[in-house]
């Protein structure tokens, strides 16, 4: 960026700002670069320049690069990489920081810290002025972690050793003509906490000042106030300032039931705050109470949906201060503080439904360029110029309420020849508009039509600028990273290899997937069915620790991050806050069935009838109550976790059950592939490049219908329990099988033009062969916990030669929890698989009633199996209608 450039966009006053400075109205301010009594520098916004008249300073005049140079005392070229930074330019050069904000050991800014706010502290009861102030603002110093600089605390001796390390970190700043200016003087101080609790930075309220300079924070500020919320917390209230999170936390009420927390304004909702609240893993509801004018209430809608975004499951509410009010105020203009406990009893819901009657947004024309004579650069100080005036718009545009447009102009003539006019109105009130034209066209001297003209075009401008600006703050559609020609062809080609299901298992275990190697398979063609019109459904179960929850991640992880939405904990209401479409062929993953327990009905509609509906009441902008239908639309696809499949056993009816393998065999390849990776001799860059290209594979299937025209011939094994969903999933995993293979398949058109493919004997063969296990399970009226048990148990009994068995000699044997073997062979004993006989407290035996009864079941589903594939390779494929 060249120099020029660079000086015209970064403006004098953003530079000022920057460095907490203030100038007065006419745009002096103490000359910061030598010791002064009386505003001596004055600044030049036309220009960009600035100039200090006292003989005692050799500033002189300057402009932007020249400021930071003296102010910084460093060189113009490391006065250019800061500027640079502060119009948000990157550079491979670092920007250089004032000594304030460096911090190259944190440990010993926590101890200046600590130190110096614990002089403040007791600083506090000492200062009348500062107590008076807060009793005044309705707070008690004593129940609140506060201090007071009065700006001496360098000056005394005993705190000499400190003033090098207060200069370091920005308390104190050496003038050139000696002594220090002081950040933060005659104000209140609250210290800002990390997540360990330890104070990492400072923010001061003036007690002097309430109108220009009120606010004071340390230069790269940090922490939160009061502290980082508890984990315990479930219910948390944001408020404005620090001194409304104050007034809160003094009432015991709600110190009781709520955590609060300060943001730094109303824009001042930052990461760290964000990341302090998303880590919150019982919170369920989050309050904002924040300023009753327009900007407050603009940055509660805006920070709830940011927030909303972060955590769906979470409830937002908001307490609708007066106007013109906040906490603190309200607390100072009542006698009983009992006021903000009933007002956070009063809080309303923030809605963010969308109706079906009103699908789509309001669409807000925008114009694809602003009117360039208005200048932006500065949102809160908007620039106009026409050919004789210049107007100022302070303060900005409100971006809420768009049946208005108030502001408050500076109409200056350029030529300086008169006193400027300053003006509000809303621009929208024809009234106030022509009090505008009439006072500038007097004041100026100049023809009404053009003064008339000036205000219409400066309309259109503002108007313009404020769409803009709404639309930047919409949230934009999600856009899928596209593949590049190389990447795109390389996956086609995957796909249309011979033995493809052959080739994707192995290349899913090369992935890092150990073992496994039927689930694994069946779980990525689950996954790859989301795309179609009915998605398949899985459902992985097995004991703590067996490693259901790290198959699915480790699968899921080949299919694109932004197809899938990972959920650890879902409330009961949480799906219906999703957009409308934004679940659509999407992967939905749960970690733990547990964690989404008061959701599944929701979940099973979402499976079955692919979308879900809510009938809400809400107030319109009338305030009339009105009755709309929230709707989310599916299809998606479900992947859970779980160790209790009877406890969900309507969601499992809908779902393929993979039991994931807990043999010792299985414990012994896991522990070989961790020591194996421990000592560096797996190729990481290997299985990375086979996770993008899975990923990719996932990218180029493209939803088409299947037609399965031997499905006639399908028939389930006799033994199957629930055989009507049953047959459902079978068929339906037969097709994802032939969607998998769409590039090896001819794409048809039935009588009405839509496209589809059809599905082989191979593809049959191939499903039933994968779900072969499944459909063992589905044959067993045991869980299948209870039958690896009690296959455990006859292979044991058939190595020892013996016929019956105590509980005892089984346990010690199989090392199984007493509670779980209770479990085991009360089921067994229940369905009769076991007989017992003897004292029921002493000596009591159990015998097998049958050995082989489980080997005949899977012999038979087996036989049958197989007779479906003899017979759809004999009989014809059915005719697909036209």
């Amino acid at each position: 960026m060249e120099i020029k450039e660079l000086k015209h966009r970064l403006r004098l006053s953003e530079v000022i700002a920057h460095y907490g400075l203030c100038p007065d109205k006419h745009g002096r301010l103490l000359c910061p670069f030598h010791a002064d009594k009386t505003p001596s520098l004055q600044l030049y916004p036309k220009t960009n320049t600035f100039c200090c008249f006292s003989t005692n300073c050799n500033a002189g005049t300057g402009d932007v690069i020249r400021f930071i140079e003296l102010m910084d005392r460093c060189s113009t070229h490391e006065a250019i990489m800061k500027a640079k930074t502060l119009i948000g330019v990157t550079s491979a050069v670092p920007a250089v920081l004032p000594v304030a904000a460096s911090s190259a050991d944190p440990l010993e800014r926590e101890a200046v810290l600590t130190k110096v706010f614990g002089s403040f502290r007791k600083a506090l009861p000492a200062s009348r002025k500062a107590t008076d102030y807060l009793q005044g603002r309705g707070l008690d110093y004593r129940q609140h972690e506060c201090g007071y600089n009065s700006g001496g605390l360098h000056v005394e001796s005993k705190n000499h050793h400190l003033v090098t390390s207060m200069v370091k970190h920005g308390l104190l700043k050496a003038k050139p003509a000696g002594g220090y200016s002081v950040w933060a003087k005659d104000c209140v101080i609250f210290p800002l906490k990390d997540a360990a609790g330890k104070i990492v930075s400072l923010y001061g309220r003036s007690i002097t000042n309430n109108n220009d300079q009120r606010h004071f924070y340390m230069t790269g500020r940090t922490g939160l106030y009061p502290c980082y919320p508890a984990p315990v917390t479930t219910k948390l209230i944001l408020t404005e300032s620090i001194l409304d999170a104050a007034s809160l936390l003094q009432q015991p009420a709600i110190a009781a039931q709520y955590s609060v927390l300060a943001l730094y304004g109303t824009n001042g909702l930052t990461e760290e705050h964000q990341q302090a609240i998303i880590k919150l893993p019982a919170l369920c509801e989050i309050l904002f109470i924040l300023d009753g004018d327009e900007a407050g209430r603009a940055a509660t809608i805006k920070h709830a949906q940011t927030l909303s975004g972060l955590l769906p499951h979470v409830q937002f509410t908001q307490v609708v201060l007066p106007d013109g009010e906040d906490v603190n105020s309200v607390l100072q203009s009542h006698d009983d503080a009992q006021v903000l406990v009933d007002l956070v009893e009063q809080r309303q819901p923030i809605e963010f439904f969308v109706s079906i009657e009103n699908k789509q947004a309001p669409v807000i024309p925008i114009p694809t360029t602003i009117d360039d004579r208005l200048h932006t650069a500065n949102p809160e100080l908007l620039v106009y110029e026409s050919a004789l005036l210049q107007v100022t718009v302070l303060g900005g545009v409100r971006l809420t309420g768009l049946d208005r447009l108030r502001v408050t102009l500076k109409v200056e003539h350029k030529q300086g020849l008169f006193l400027p006019v300053r003006h509000s109105l809303d621009l929208y009130h024809h009234g106030q508009v022509q009090q505008l034209v009439q006072l500038v066209t007097e004041t100026f001297d100049m023809n009404g039509q053009a003064v008339v003209t000036l205000v219409a075009q400066l309309t259109g401008a503002l108007e313009s600028y404020r769409a803009q600006r709404l639309e930047r703050l919409q949230s934009k559609p999600e856009s899928k990273p596209a593949l590049t020609p190389a990447q795109r062809q390389a996956a086609i080609q995957y796909l249309q290899q011979p033995n493809l299901l052959r080739r994707t298992s192995d290349d899913i275990g090369q992935s890092g997937i150990v073992g496994e190697e039927m689930n694994r398979l069946i779980a990525y063609l689950v996954y790859s069915s989301r795309r179609q019109a009915t998605p398949l459904h899985v459902m992985f179960l097995g004991a703590s620790g067996s490693g259901k929850t790290y198959l699915q991640e480790k699968v899921s992880d080949l299919v694109p991050a932004e197809e899938k939405i990972e959920i650890t904990q879902v409330t009961e209401n949480a799906f219906y806050y999703f957009r409308q479409d934004e679940l659509k062929h999407k992967l939905l993953l749960i970690e733990d069935l547990d964690g989404a327990e008061s959701s599944l009905y929701p979940l099973r509609e979402l499976q079955s009838k692919k979308r879900i509906s809510k009938t809400v009441t809400i107030k319109d902008t009338k305030g009339n109550l009105k009755t709309i239908t929230v709707v989310v639309e599916g299809p998606v696809s479900v992947s859970g976790c779980t160790t209790r499949e009877k406890l969900y056993e309507d969601n499992a009816n809908r779902c393929l059950l993979l039991y994931v393998d807990g043999s010792a065999e299985q414990d012994g390849r896991i522990m070989a592939y961790q020591t194996r990776a421990s000592a560096g001799q797996i190729d990481q860059g290997k299985e990375q490049a086979i996770k993008s290209l899975l990923r990719n594979v996932q990218q180029v299937l493209q939803p088409v219908r299947v037609v399965s025209p031997y499905a006639q011939h399908i028939t389930l094994p006799s033994e199957i329990f629930k055989p009507r969903r049953t047959m459902t999933l079978l068929l339906a995993f037969i097709e994802a099988v032939t969607f998998y293979h769409q590039y090896q398949r001819v794409q048809k058109k039935d009588g009405s033009g839509q496209p589809y493919i059809e599905t082989t004997p191979e593809d049959i063969r191939a499903a039933l062969h994968l779900l072969k296990e499944v459909l063992f399970s589905k044959g067993d009226e045991l869980a299948k916990a209870t039958r690896i048990f009690l296959e455990q148990l006859k292979a044991l009994l058939a190595a020892e030669g013996k016929d019956s068995f105590t509980a005892r000699e089984i346990r010690q044997q199989l090392r199984i929890a007493p509670g779980t073997l209770k479990r085991y062979l009360s089921e067994l004993e229940r369905y009769g698989y076991l007989k017992g006989s003897g004292n029921r407290y002493r000596h009591y035996e159990y015998t097998i009633i049958r050995m082989d009864e489980y080997e005949a079941l899977k012999s038979s589903i087996d036989s049958q199996l197989q007779a479906i594939v003899a017979r759809i390779e004999v009989k014809p494929a059915s005719p697909v209608v036209q």
